[in-house]
């Protein structure tokens, strides 16, 4: 089974890249996470963001596995499958879905209670999704929640109305707006039922049976290393565990089964929501690099922060994950610049450090910069490693060497066919 994770704070563009290389593999698995993770995939000219699905779905040959590790929104996911029907008239989608039945599911009023602990003036803010994820984890961690098998349980529809009621009342005590319990019920039932049409079994048994017949595995990491619940920027992190290694927890494979460990980053960075951000940069720079490259949430559609590239927090994610091979997308982005800074470490109280974890702390790390030439040719129309512009291959390579990591892939572009293979 091989591992594909981003290094940064997310949106280092994983969604294109396993795009690409799902054509090589036959089941493509979600681990982490929920709808509170945006993949966007161009298909046929289309910008589509895929929430909970896996980014295999466009391939009739693979089979897309959302696993335990992942909590799954009833409503979200009717939604994301109808959606894909009506753009790609695929009435087969639903046939390449396979659901773990020990995921843990959202229920609606997660959702609100994410709210309000985002608006109340009681609790930290964290800049969620507000999509319910951290009281599904809460609650799963509880053990208080419903699992995607539970529904073909004949207490389950009593068992969901009791915790919906008793939720709904404390948050109603807490004075969170909200629509009638009932409409929340009926239409969580009704996405329920929906659920039924799909594969609903034990994942981790297909995976390693798929392993053992020789059948080629890709584990699909939502969000990123710096977003990791243990690893990363605390409390301004995701709920799950993102790192390579969630991949053997979240779909039951054991790690003596990993292969390649791919790690995507931007040539820059980027960051929704609050925390720490070393690199940052303001101002009218940053406004241009966040336009041209896109840089809004693919789900909240909120402007992300921007900053040059960190090697001190990108060391430590590689470290992390036992990253294999690198992909690096977004450089086109930076095309253009007469110089490209890159932070090449940290100081912090008078210690110079070039592998660090970014912390929350009073004190924050004072970057150290190096700055290399810029390119200025445009990379979207070259196909070829040979027409890499000199002082972007300069740039490659100051980069495999400081990681000692190969890259890969290099990304030229958004569309799919826009990339450059560089290693074997």
């Amino acid at each position: 089974m091989d591992i594909l994770i981003g290094l940064q704070w997310g949106d280092e563009g994983k969604g294109k890249i396993i795009d690409l290389i799902s054509r090589d593999y036959d089941i493509i698995a979600r681990f982490n996470g929920g709808a509170n993770a945006g993949h966007s995939i161009y298909h046929n000219g289309k910008r589509i963001t895929l929430k909970l699905l896996p980014s295999g779905i466009f391939y009739p040959h693979i089979k897309n596995i959302i696993g335990t590790g992942v909590v799954i929104d009833p409503l979200a996911l009717q939604a994301e499958v109808k959606l894909l029907q009506s753009i790609i008239s695929d009435t087969e989608i639903i046939n390449r879905i396979l659901i773990s039945e020990k995921a843990h599911l959202v229920l609606p009023t997660y959702k609100y209670w994410d709210m309000y602990l985002e608006e109340s003036l009681q609790y930290r803010t964290i800049g969620t999704t507000k999509n319910g994820i951290a009281p599904t984890y809460s609650n799963k961690i509880l053990r208080q929640n419903v699992r995607v098998g539970d529904i073909f349980s004949k207490d389950f529809e009593t068992y969901v109305f009791q915790i919906l009621n008793k939720q709904y009342a404390e948050l109603q005590a807490l004075g969170q707006d909200m629509p009638p319990v009932q409409e929340l019920y009926d239409n969580f039932l009704e996405a329920c039922s929906f659920f039924k049409k799909l594969q609903i079994t034990d994942t981790e048994i297909s995976i390693n049976e798929a392993l053992k017949n020789n059948k080629k595995v890709l584990a699909e990491g939502a969000q990123a290393t710096l977003l990791d619940i243990d690893h990363g920027t605390y409390p301004y992190v995701t709920s799950s565990n993102t790192i390579a290694s969630a991949a053997c927890v979240g779909l039951g494979v054991s790690p003596k089964l990993i292969d390649k460990i791919y790690g995507v980053t931007k040539a820059y960075c980027t960051r929704v929501g609050n925390g720490i951000f070393p690199t940052e940069i303001t101002g009218s720079l940053a406004d241009e690099l966040r336009e041209k490259g896109g840089e809004f949430g693919s789900n909240t559609k909120r402007p992300r922060r921007v900053g040059w590239l960190d090697l001190p927090a990108l060391k430590y994610a590689v470290m992390l994950n036992g990253v294999t091979d690198l992909v690096l997308t977004k450089a086109d982005i930076l095309n253009g610049m007469s110089e490209v800074p890159i932070c090449t470490a940290y100081e912090t109280d008078g210690e110079t450090r070039t592998l660090a974890a970014p912390k929350c702390v009073d004190n924050a790390p004072k970057p150290i910069w190096k700055f290399l030439d810029g390119w200025l040719s445009p990379l979207g129309k070259i196909d070829q490693k040979a027409q890499i512009p000199k002082e972007l291959k300069l740039f490659i390579s100051f980069l495999e060497e400081e990681l000692n990591i190969p890259i890969k892939y290099l990304s030229t572009g958004p569309q799919r066919e826009e990339l450059i293979i560089l290693g074997n």
